[in-house]
């Protein structure tokens, strides 16, 4: 028995009106007989409970209940209430109503105050939960034997009590075996057992368990009484899972022996599409935890449509092992129907509202005109992509993207026309066509891009012609304009883009570089700075991604000390110092984390990391130079975690004296293919004849003199840089290269 005094309050009490009445006039005085009698004081009248009924559903389910008590006129008032249950078997309740289920059953619970009292209904019924193998999980057999210990399961409710009564099955998996018992009703702790004999197969082996809608597994392995191998595939990756009817593509396939025998000497590992074996490769005898990787190239092309492909071993299945599940692993793929053009093509196209139509321009011969891919004139507003080189997942990752204007007539250029191929997307903005799709090399005018010089301080004549001599060399290597941007829109401030840069309010055709030649830190130590300080976005972000697609600077900063132009002059690397640097404002090594084209940088985290350079052309690029025979990750990037040298060079061990390493010896310093691809990758149409020649030492060449050494390691200008759209809008701020590393 539990006792409360109740909390409730009594709320102000209203007189019927008679008793009002003659309270008034008792007030008054008046009558024979004297004073009135006073109106009785309040007491209990009635006692309820709320909820009338609980149902409970596990052990030390709980649920409170409350008691209200009203006088003689119904108002609510404060009483001593006790509490009491009919079964403690089944629930109990404390001094506040509280009731704790303990047992299945029914019950009542009252409570009462005085000679007043009321009930309400207790009703426990345990539900089950969860299922819990107790034992008998993971254990191991001879194939069809039966296993040691029988698997014990016990359901539970939610509080993790045992749930007696219900019935549970148990069901083997195919070539599991069988059991002794496939239902068993759950004894008064809530456990159930049943004896488990294996089948015929070997390895993993699956017993299911159920109990209403609740499910579990045990798990087995089944041996072999002689060492038998297991050959599973361990992984199984696809270099692109969106393919077109045109291209091929690479599977890597990693095999592991997961058994106790070695396999046969030699075994066959394929690759099917669609169930069709189209490349078989023998794989050498693999001990137990042994493991081989299989690459399999040029695979395809494949017909349009959704095409699973998949990576089978011993597909004849002559090997004798614990399992065969474990042999094969499959990917689904999606094929697009891409079409094939050559120069001179012109066909009419259509397309409904979202339709991406894809094509493909292979070009043999090099041409110092354009390509020109044109769409229009018809109705409807298609957009129109070009990319040279590799196909993007999607079109708004296109180098050329024409689609800023509404209508029918569109036009992308790609100068010089070089030899490779080009991936062209015509995206329906709304439905078109018919359009006239046409493909020219040449008959367009292609602007030319152009530096714009503006000498802040100027050096002697000499240094101010090698600054232009440099910028003539990148203008050859670009070869064709970007868009014009109008920077009064959102102009950029004095001093945002250098030392004493003035604002940036107007028209920029193609890039403006601030140049100023003063005293830095006196001779040697910092030679020259540069940076970009505003740089295009793309014309669409794709799904919001903050990755700068491709773009090109828009302005930059480049500043040099006059105390060591004359020893780079009288060195003859005054010309190459400033080159350097130049490419630095065209964005190489200063925003390749920005644009993604970096991997495992080491500034702010592993000093030892292998930075590389992961832009495709450029990767090419370094195979054709010599970097075949290269073990490490490409295309290597100085490392060491200095800001102002690493992840923003290329790697000296390796490159040696190529011009955009950070050490420069006095001596010849190539422009390669490397550098110039680079700048492609970054977004630049590029004429890749300009490089000049240069191969990959084949042994690391003595050290240069000290002396004659130019060190340009810590020539990054720590600026931020506004990213801006096409309409000079501002899209955001990079913040300085210290700040992005932290």
């Amino acid at each position: 028995m539990y006792t409360d005094l109740s909390t409730a309050r009594t709320a102000p009490r209203i007189l019927p009106l008679p008793l009002l009445l003659a309270a008034t006039l008792a007030g008054c005085g008046g009558g024979d007989g004297g004073g009135s009698t006073p109106p009785e004081p309040p007491r209990p009248a009635t006692i309820t409970i709320s909820p009338a009924s609980a149902t409970l559903t596990y052990i030390n389910h709980a649920t409170n209940f409350t008691a209200t008590v009203r006088d003689q006129y119904g108002d609510a008032m404060t009483a001593q209430v006790t509490w009491w249950s009919s079964d403690e078997a089944v629930f109990t309740v404390d001094a506040s109503g509280r009731a704790t289920a303990t047992g299945n059953g029914n019950a009542s619970v009252q409570a009462a105050t005085g000679s007043l009292s009321a009930t309400a209904t207790v009703n426990v019924e345990q539900r089950a939960a969860a299922i819990r193998v107790v034992s008998g999980d993971g254990q191991e057999a001879l194939r069809g034997t039966k296993l040691p210990d029988p698997v014990v399961v016990r359901l539970e409710d939610r509080g993790g009590f045992g749930v007696a009564g219900i019935e549970i099955g148990f069901a083997p998996g195919d070539e599991s075996g069988s059991v002794s018992a496939a239902t068993v009703t759950s004894d008064a702790d809530g456990q159930g057992s049943t004896e488990w004999t294996l089948g015929p197969k070997f390895g993993a082996q699956e017993l299911a368990i159920s109990a209403g809608g609740i499910r579990n597994q045990a798990n087995a392995r089944a041996t072999s009484d002689t060492p038998l191998p297991d050959l599973a595939v361990e992984s199984f990756v696809l270099s692109r899972t969106d393919l077109t009817n045109l291209e091929t593509f690479s599977a890597t396939a990693t095999i592991a022996n997961q058994g106790d025998a070695a396999s046969p000497d030699s075994f066959a590992v394929a690759i099917t599409v669609d169930g069709e074996a189209v490349a078989t490769r023998m794989a050498a005898r693999l001990d137990p935890e042994g493991k081989t990787t299989f690459a399999f190239d040029s695979v395809g092309p494949l017909e349009a449509g959704t095409r699973w492909v998949e990576v089978v071993i011993d597909a004849a299945g002559t090997i004798d092992e614990w399992e065969r599940e474990n042999n094969r692993k499959r990917e689904t793929v999606p094929v697009a129907h891409q079409e094939l053009v050559s120069v001179g093509h012109s066909s009419q196209i259509s397309g409904r509202e979202g339709d991406v139509l894809l094509f493909r321009i292979d070009i043999d011969e090099f041409s110092r005109e354009a390509l020109n891919v044109e769409v229009g004139a018809g109705l409807g507003d298609p957009d129109l992509f070009v990319n040279y080189g590799w196909r993007p997942d999607h079109q708004y990752k296109y180098r050329c993207q024409s689609g800023n204007q509404p209508g029918d007539s569109e036009l992308c250029q790609i100068s010089p026309a070089r030899p490779g191929s080009y991936h062209v997307a015509v995206h329906a903005y709304t439905s078109f066509g018919p359009l006239n799709l046409r493909v020219t090399v040449g008959g367009i005018a292609v602007e030319t891009f152009d530096i714009e010089l503006v000498f802040l301080q100027n050096g002697t004549i000499e240094q101010d012609n090698a600054i232009r001599a440099a910028a003539e060399k990148w203008e050859s290597v670009v070869q064709q304009g970007l868009d014009n941007i109008d920077m009064s829109v959102n102009p950029v401030a004095a001093g945002r883009c250098g030392e004493g840069s003035p604002a940036i309010n107007d028209v920029v055709d193609d890039v403006r570089m601030f140049v100023a030649i003063d005293s830095i830190d006196g001779p040697g130590r910092v030679l020259g700075r540069a940076a970009p300080c505003v740089w295009r976005q793309s014309l669409w972000v794709f799904n919001n991604d903050s990755t700068i697609v491709s773009g090109g600077a828009i302005a930059g900063f480049m500043e040099f000390d006059e105390d060591d132009l004359l020893r780079l002059s009288s060195q003859g690397t005054l010309t190459a110092t400033v080159t350097h640097e130049m490419g630095h404002v065209l964005g190489f090594g200063t925003l390749w984390d920005v644009v993604d084209l970096i991997e495992d940088p080491s500034v702010g985290g592993n000093a030892n990391a292998d930075v590389h350079f992961t832009g495709p052309l450029t990767r090419a690029a370094f195979e054709e130079i010599g970097g075949g025979r290269y073990r490490g990750k490409v295309v290597p990037v100085e490392s060491g975690g200095e800001l102002g040298q690493s992840d923003s060079h290329w790697r000296e061990s390796v490159f040696e004296n190529e011009l955009m390493t950070p050490f420069l010896s006095a001596g010849r310093e190539p422009l390669s293919l490397v550098t110039i691809e680079s700048l492609a990758d970054m977004g630049y149409n590029v004429d890749p004849t300009a490089a000049e020649f240069y191969r990959l030492p084949s042994v690391p060449t003595v050290a240069p003199d000290s002396a004659t050494m130019i060190d340009l390691s810590n020539d990054i200008l720590d600026l931020p840089i506004t990213i801006v759209d096409q309409k000079g809008r501002i899209v955001r701020v990079i913040p300085p290269r210290s700040e992005r590393r932290r």
